[in-house]
Parts: structure tokens; sequence; C-alpha cells
């Protein structure tokens, strides 16, 4: 196999490699200065396996440099989203702790700026952004820092929080006679990740 040709892509940061005239592989500039590709090299078995396993890499880096375009996200729900695509496990973990390295993807970072929203504008409670952040594969250390510490720094106060969901949600069932707002406040900021004393407490506050 013979390399015959090299083309920038027109949109993209990636070189195609032609072999044997015909499209073989996209990879970055790195990966052709590092395997010395250029029209006329040659590729033994061994190469080709290796421009091929870089292709993959470059793919799976070029898809999660999109979704992360699009919203941040923690470095284990990158890797399964790359999964899904149909990325091998291997490839995909590779290129998130490549993204790792070069600052790209910071799950205390992400944590910390899930925390600010989810508690500020959706008014949830730790326990809730903390078992969130654990569905996004975030470790159970670093989601809890990070927690603290912007609840902390914010001055989110989660018993204002308590209250500010529990008032809302009243207003929405004012039709309701006492027992069925008891029941359903209690299950509403239960999920919403209240411990259940704190709830207990407003729903006596509230409701009698």
């Amino acid at each position: 196999m013979l390399v015959t040709a090299l083309e920038k892509e027109p949109r993209g940061s990636g070189v195609r490699v032609q072999v044997d005239g015909g499209p073989f592989a996209t990879v970055s500039p790195a990966d052709v200065a590092e395997l010395g590709l250029r029209p006329g090299a040659a590729l033994d078995d061994a190469r080709a396996a290796i421009l091929e396993r870089r292709a993959e890499a470059f793919a799976a880096r070029t898809v999660a440099l999109r979704m992360l375009g699009y919203r941040a996200l923690p470095g284990r729900e990158i890797a399964r989203r790359l999964a899904r695509k149909g990325h091998a496990r291997d490839v995909a973990d590779g290129v998130v702790e490549v993204l790792r390295g070069e600052g790209l993807v910071n799950d205390a970072e992400f944590a910390r700026h899930y925390t600010r929203t989810r508690a500020s504008a959706r008014r949830l409670g730790p326990a809730r952004i903390q078992a969130d952040l654990r569905r996004l594969g975030v470790d159970e250390q670093v989601a809890a820092e990070a927690i603290r510490e912007t609840l902390e720094r914010e001055h989110i106060e989660p018993g204002q929080l308590l209250h500010e969901a529990a008032a809302r949600k009243l207003r929405e069932m004012s039709g309701l006679d006492r027992t069925a707002q008891r029941r359903r406040l209690k299950a509403f900021l239960l999920r919403r990740g209240f411990s259940s004393g704190d709830v207990v407490a407003v729903l006596r506050e509230t409701l009698g």
C-alpha cells in the first residue's frame, strides 16, 4: 500500500489520507507528522492499523468537541455518548483523557456550574443535585465538594430554596384540599432533593 495524497479538510482541522488512489483515513496534522506520512510513503499492515486507530480517535475527538460546543459535559458522560455513537470504549476514554489534559473537560467545574444553575433556577436541593451528578458520571467526592463550595460561594441557602419551592408548589395546588396538598407537597419536595426532616418541618409550618 502507498500513500498517494494528503489533503487538508476544507472546513475542518483534519488531513485526509489517500492510499492507493482512494480515501483511507482522516487524522490530525500531528498524526501525519508523527507517522511520517507523505505521498509515496509505503504502508505495511502494522502502520495501516495504527493509522486506522488514529483516525478513529480523531473522529471521536471531533464528535466530543462538537458536544462540548453545545454544552459542558463531564468526562464519563462524553465517553458514554461516544460509545453510543459506535466508538470503541477505550478510544472514547482515551479521547476524554486527552481533553482533560487540555483543560477542555473539567468535572469539578462542570459540577459547580451544574449546582449553581440547578439550585438557583430550578430550586433543587443538595441531595437531588448530588444524585443527578452521580448519574452523569461525576465522582461522588468531586460532586459533594463542588456542591458545598458553590452553595457557600453563591450564598445559596438550601432552607430558602426549600421554602421557595414549597410556596410555588402550594400556589399550583390552591384548589386541592389540605390532605391532598400535604401528600403531594411532601412527595414533590422529597423528589427535589430536600431532607425528610426539613420537608416535614416545612409541611408543619405551611399546612399546620
